[in-house]
């Protein structure tokens, strides 16, 4: 890419967009989230399987998640300054490449496997962030607002669907092909994505129109700007320290599953595929109940029995005695995470002046997904002294007294929403 990125001036009303084309849009997202599946379950095999050691697992889960927290505050810029046609092919076309040269790599370096990961982990959630912002950004360009919940709802559907069929398929192809195979599968799936993106281009870059330059400057004042559009909204500051402890709680939950699946309890590989698939299918099942949820129960609510939910399957982790005990309980953890992502997306489109969306979004997301990996350190340093149960309990305790401070302000929440003054335009 040649030359300074051109500042993209978002215009206040949603675009016009044909049906199918919206459909299109979402399946092609729903095919990526199928392919990160695909991922989270070779990555997290291939290293333990390689080590043997849960610390090794923890540090990938860091190494992962690092690089995305750090770019997110970027991509929300970029996600506000250039069409998400631009932004969707790059990031798909990057994780196709990055995936198949993992693959080779494995296969020429056998002894360097968990390098190989790690630096296809910690690229591969670069391209993730900006895909993430710029899908979060494109979807109010299409959606009226009184609709934001059940599109969110819907592209919250096509996520979990694909943590129904990811694990599923993942499974079956690692016993027909091999996990290591995976790797190229993943490749050819963001390949698909990347093609379909292409054929989208006037329908993703209908919404925005090029103006200024990009530079560093510019960049650093958009991120500020943010941070001051963020502070002038108490309930969302409420609600990204929630959505931090619960991302730590999920985090852990996440980094130590295999090793807890395979090492404590001595299952088989095809029994981390089921663990996956049963929290996959409660996902799913949620998805249809989210709509007439809304309609019956305020955000608020929704937003805090899910995070007890939560907080109940990290406990039930924590103290389970067998395998079925521990896949309850991790199906709770990771499971119903979809409400509150569902809930909590909908309040920020309309918590949040759109001009200020991309930004703002990207600083928010940082700051949710910075917990993620602090729990991969956490598990790295940790669990090899204490076990990795014992990590979860830790971390669902300092969960709920954070979440306990944080109350006053989610509890905003039951006021009526009201835009902040627009801060100044970068120059």
């Amino acid at each position: 890419m040649n030359g300074p990125l051109r500042t993209a001036a978002r215009e206040p009303q949603t675009t016009d967009i044909r049906p199918h084309q919206i459909v299109r849009f979402v399946g092609g997202r729903g095919v990526a989230a199928l392919a990160d599946q695909f991922l989270l379950f070779a990555i997290p095999l291939l290293v333990f399987k390689t080590t043997g050691s849960v610390a090794a697992s923890g540090l990938v889960f860091l190494v992962e998640w690092l690089p995305r927290v750090i770019f997110v505050p970027v991509a929300g810029v970029l996600a506000d300054r250039v069409d998400g046609y631009r932004l969707y092919l790059i990031a798909d076309s990057v994780r196709a490449f990055l995936a198949a040269a993992a693959f080779a790599a494995v296969l020429a370096w056998p002894d360097a496997t968990v390098v190989t990961l790690s630096v296809l982990a910690a690229s591969m959630s670069l391209a993730s962030a900006q895909a993430y912002i710029a899908m979060e950004t494109t979807l109010p360009r299409f959606v009226p607002a009184e609709h934001m919940v059940r599109a969110q709802s819907v592209i919250q559907g096509t996520e979990q669907a694909s943590t129904v069929l990811g694990p599923a398929l993942a499974v079956l192809l690692a016993t027909l092909l091999g996990t290591t195979d995976l790797l190229l599968v993943t490749g050819a799936l963001f390949a698909l994505t990347a093609l379909n993106v292409l054929t989208l281009r006037g329908s993703l870059s209908s919404a925005v129109t090029n103006a200024e330059p990009t530079t560093v400057r510019g960049v650093l004042a958009s991120v500020a700007e943010g941070g001051r559009t963020l502070f002038k909204l108490p309930p969302m500051v409420g609600l990204v320290g929630l959505t931090m402890m619960v991302n730590l709680m999920v985090g852990v939950g996440m980094a130590t599953s295999a090793a807890i699946t395979t090492g404590t309890f001595g299952k088989p590989d095809r029994y981390f595929g089921v663990l996956s698939f049963a929290e996959g299918v409660l996902s799913l099942l949620i998805f249809f109940i989210i709509p007439r949820l809304s309609r019956r129960i305020s955000p608020l609510v929704a937003i805090l029995g899910t995070f007890v939910i939560i907080c109940l399957g990290g406990l039930a982790i924590s103290q389970a005695n067998s395998f079925t005990q521990f896949a309850i309980g991790y199906t709770m953890l990771i499971g119903t995470v979809g409400i509150l992502n569902v809930f909590i997306r909908a309040e920020r489109v309309r918590r949040i002046p759109r001009e200020h969306l991309g930004k703002t979004i990207g600083l928010i997301v940082l700051l949710n997904q910075v917990s993620l990996p602090i729990s991969g350190f956490v598990v790295a340093v940790f669990a090899t002294a204490h076990g990795p149960q014992a990590v979860l309990l830790g971390a669902v305790l300092g969960s709920v007294l954070i979440a306990v401070l944080l109350l006053p302000l989610v509890l905003q929440l039951r006021y009526p929403h009201a835009h902040p003054d627009p801060a100044p335009n970068h120059r």
